[in-house]
């Protein structure tokens, strides 16, 4: 009896110290994937920093705040001007005395504008070394003197010092630019070299080496689930800011369209909007009520009503519950036999999540510049209107704001980017609004830990998916972005391999293509031959908004297409139209599966677009001015409305 009992002890001892193995090798299993997992989360928010970085540049450019925008340079960073290649002091002292004349901001009647546009950001494997190629549509001028376009493309270097990532070398390539009244633009097409591959565009985030396990025995199971919690925490904030980058940008499509119900229903419950000077509405019911003095519902024919959102910066709270943005509203807009307008403004607005549905809180606009089209900005300016008597809002804004030719700086509500400190505004001004910045470092997971190697496998897996729908949402960005500067190359090879092997190209105007080797048989017939010296196009791809598949491994995307051109001293064009695209991962590289161009609008650009008649007399055939139905392939975000042409 006595020797059974030892032998059941001895076998007890035997499974326990089995257990105990397997239990060992699975938690060293768990410690790579959450190695792996770190840097691989790393270089996601590094392409969100890069971004963020250089949107940054755009606002502090355009409200003169030198000081912030020559501290987003590297210690050893260069900016490459006309005026020669300047290090972060001279940067400071350029601008400072050029533009500024000597202080911080910009004298009344001068307008800096500089949107950063259509970004295509690569890093490299060790994550501290980044490319971007960025588009810039500048509107410069003095009021009553002169109104100049330019444009053209940022190649740039960025470099992650000291753990902040900031500018490394900035190089600006003119394409185009010209005097507002001018027929057209002067073109510079100067030899821009390109950064990224088809492949390299395709997959932003390369896998760099894995976090090496602190020697000695494994962790605990506790030790596991408190790294996890936190690399999930940080997974989770990415998705948030995909999805208020959403939000903003189909606030901005459904105002193209005057679907106001739809506006309206993106607002919480008590939202409030701020539109300059026309007062504060409050709730739901009343924002509705405010959308009225736009226009009834719908575009009339012959109505323009485009309002770009450009230049996004988004700041979501530690604990995910609310967000921030600052941003930027182009608008062009008009009627038949009526002067066509021209707009821009900058909104600070504020989001709730609400049972897990991000909402609008608070819509806040302040008007920059409003101008009608014909006239320009040095020959035309009108002030932000005020409180309509048919459409009263429930209260008067709270802050006076004035538009250009006065200069005023709407609140801002980040930090700034490479310092952490707040922007340095000019001596004595009175800064309103809200300033408060956004709960950021850590936050607290609320999550108990794992009590299973199970449970804690299955946190990992959840962290791994968020973080392939991070990549996936930056990637197919990259894709719309790539396509746009290899058209404007005329790059035909490197345009077809953007697309899948068995890819469908479906451009109004011109067909249906099918296959990645029809696609460039397609481009290379249509466009022989190689771009003129004496011309310019560029294919603007803006505004997305993404939708990831829950696996990560696919996408649909609805972007803008935003383009003008013409042969320099000639007549300029602008073409407009909206893509609805569908991305995959191919041999380990995204690439559009399907893509759908609808053209809304084309018009010469001296005339506008309030003059169209005929669309034949365009460069493209467009249905403009009959307004056509265009393609959603989402739903409201917040009541799930279906759209009246839904292609999921």
């Amino acid at each position: 009896m006595k020797i059974q009992i030892a032998a059941l002890a001895l076998l007890i001892v035997c499974c326990a110290c089995s257990i105990s193995k397997n239990n060992a090798a699975a938690l060293s299993d768990l410690q790579e994937r959450i190695a792996r997992l770190e840097p691989g989360i790393r270089n996601a928010e590094a392409v969100r920093a890069v971004k963020r970085l250089q949107h940054a540049y755009g606002h502090y450019s355009e409200m003169g705040l030198w000081h912030d925008f020559a501290d987003l340079f590297a210690e050893n960073g260069v900016g490459h001007y006309p005026h020669g290649n300047l290090g972060k002091e001279g940067i400071r002292k350029l601008f400072l005395e050029e533009v500024g004349q000597g202080k911080l901001g910009l004298e009344d009647g001068r307008l800096y504008v500089h949107l950063m546009l259509q970004p295509v950001i690569t890093l490299v494997p060790d994550g501290d070394t980044a490319r971007g190629r960025w588009r810039i549509l500048a509107m410069m001028g003095s009021y009553g003197e002169s109104a100049v376009w330019a444009g053209g493309v940022y190649e740039n270097l960025y470099i992650r010092e000291n753990g902040v990532w900031k500018i490394r070398d900035l190089r600006y390539h003119s394409q185009y630019r010209g005097l507002y009244e001018q027929p057209g633009w002067t073109v510079d097409n100067e030899d821009t070299p390109i950064h990224y591959t088809p492949a390299g565009a395709g997959n932003p985030i390369p896998d760099g080496p894995a976090i090496p396990p602190p020697a000695g025995s494994p962790p605990s199971l506790s030790e596991l689930s408190e790294r996890i919690g936190a690399l999930a925490q940080r997974a989770r904030r990415l998705n948030d800011e995909d999805a208020v980058t959403n939000l903003q940008n189909i606030y901005g499509y459904y105002l193209d369209r005057k679907m106001w119900d739809d506006v309206s229903d993106l607002f919480a419950d008590e939202g409030t909007m701020h539109w300059g000077q026309r007062g504060v509405y409050a709730g739901k019911k009343s924002i509705r009520k405010a959308l009225r003095q736009f226009g009834p519902q719908g575009l009339r024919r012959g109505e323009l009503n485009d309002r770009l959102q450009i230049q996004l910066i988004i700041s979501v709270a530690a604990d995910g519950q609310t967000a921030r943005a600052r941003g930027v509203e182009l608008s062009m807009s008009g009627s038949p036999g009526e002067t066509g307008q021209l707009g821009q403004d900058i909104f600070e607005n504020e989001y709730i999540r609400e049972n897990g549905v991000w909402k609008i809180l608070s819509l806040h606009v302040y008007p920059r510049m409003s101008t009608d089209y014909d006239k320009g900005w040095a020959r035309d300016a009108k002030p932000a209107p005020g409180p309509s008597p048919e459409f009263p809002p429930d209260r008067l804004p709270a802050d006076a704001y004035r538009s250009f030719p006065d200069f005023q700086i709407p609140p801002f509500h980040f930090p700034n980017p490479a310092t952490g400190h707040a922007p340095r505004y000019p001596e004595g001004t009175a800064i309103t609004g809200n300033t408060k910045f956004p709960a950021s470092g850590k936050a607290s997971t609320d999550m108990p830990d794992a009590t299973t190697i199970d449970e804690l496998a299955g946190r990992i897996a959840e962290t791994e998916r968020l973080l392939k729908i991070s990549i996936a949402y930056s990637a197919t960005e990259n894709l719309a972005s790539a396509y746009g500067y290899y058209l404007d190359e005329f790059l035909w090879d490197e345009t077809a391999d953007l697309f899948a092997r068995d890819a469908r190209r479906d451009l109004s105007s011109i067909g249906v293509e099918i296959g990645r080797e029809n696609i460039r048989k397609s481009l290379k017939n249509r466009y022989p031959g190689r771009k003129s010296k004496d011309f310019f196009t560029a294919h603007q791809l803006i505004q997305p908004v993404i939708h990831v598949a829950p696996d990560g491994r696919s996408a649909k995307m609805r972007v803008r297409l935003f383009q003008l051109g013409g042969a320099s001293g000639k007549s300029g064009f602008w073409l407009a139209g909206i893509y609805e695209t569908k991305t995959v991962v191919e041999d380990g590289v995204w690439k559009f599966q399907t893509m759908d161009l609808d053209y809304t609008w084309t018009a010469d650009y001296r005339a506008g677009w309030t003059l169209i008649e005929d669309s034949s007399k365009g460069i493209i055939e467009t249905p403009f001015p009959e307004i056509m139905d265009l393609p959603f392939h989402y739903l409201n975000p917040v009541t799930k409305r279906e759209p009246s042409l839904f292609v999921p």
